[in-house]
């Protein structure tokens, strides 16, 4: 169960980190936060994929594996000496990973197609607020940097999590859960003595982040960088909370939210 949980936040937060660099991108200005997103995206992906030869996978499934993890490690090495990463070319590593993620959850946990986009839904809100709270921290060492920057970031991750919630509320009235051979809806697995944490998840990694995201993009409304990104650091933490409870329930459930 750990090793599952490790291997799919790993694998999941090294591919899609990457893609938030479209944000900054857009500005050509040179501030070097390449270098720290892909050298993260790639220590992270390098220990997904070590997690994933104790989970004894097939060849052909590790070969994307590989694929992914080279290209990263070669986009990262290309644009380290420069002003900033091209986003089309961080886009195919990412694009790769997230193909390697799709199999290996199809293989391991029998996902289906809206499973596996649940799972990349949850790794693109814990990069995303991960990405605009270091973002939050560049304006400290970066004269004249658009605030903009910020303020697009905050919104994506409030997207996202407007998405989920979205996803929360179909799932609550329309699922049902196998649990202990008894088939039940998932209004009634609530209020189970295993249901009850999910409320953790649905708390930590679905309405305080809500919440939290919504006072960032307010707090930046005003400019206000140091409080800010003092909110992004308790949404990533919230987050990153919750992201783990979804993720226990969809490998001991099949309960994707």
């Amino acid at each position: 169960m750990l090793t599952l949980l490790l291997t799919f936040t790993l694998c999941l937060f090294g591919a899609l980190f990457p893609l938030f660099l479209w944000i900054v991108n857009r500005e050509k200005m040179e501030i070097h936060i390449h270098r720290f997103v892909l050298s993260l995206a790639l220590s992270a992906a390098t220990g997904g994929i070590l997690f994933t030869f104790s989970l004894g996978l097939e060849r052909s499934l590790m070969v994307a594996g590989f694929a992914w993890l080279i290209s990263l490690f070669a986009i990262t090495l290309f644009f380290w000496g420069r002003p900033w990463a091209a986003s089309w070319a961080v886009t195919i590593p990412s694009m790769v990973g997230t193909i390697f993620i799709a199999r290996i959850v199809g293989h391991l946990i029998n996902a289906d197609l809206i499973s596996i986009l649940v799972l990349i839904l949850g790794g693109l809100i814990l990069s995303g607020s991960l990405f605009a709270m270091i973002l939050g921290h560049w304006y400290l060492n970066v004269v004249n940097l658009p605030i903009s920057l910020l303020r697009s970031a905050t919104k994506l991750v409030l997207l996202f999590l407007l998405l989920r919630a979205v996803w929360n509320v179909f799932a609550l009235f329309s699922q049902s859960v196998n649990a202990n051979g008894f088939e039940m809806s998932l209004t009634e697995f609530l209020w189970t003595l295993e249901g009850i944490f999910l409320w953790f998840g649905i708390f930590f990694g679905t309405l305080l982040p809500l919440v939290l995201s919504y006072l960032a993009l307010r707090t930046v409304a005003i400019h206000s960088t140091q409080s800010a990104t003092g909110l992004l650091y308790v949404l990533v933490i919230s987050v990153l909370m919750g992201d783990l409870f979804y993720k226990f329930f969809s490998i001991q459930y099949a309960l994707f939210l």
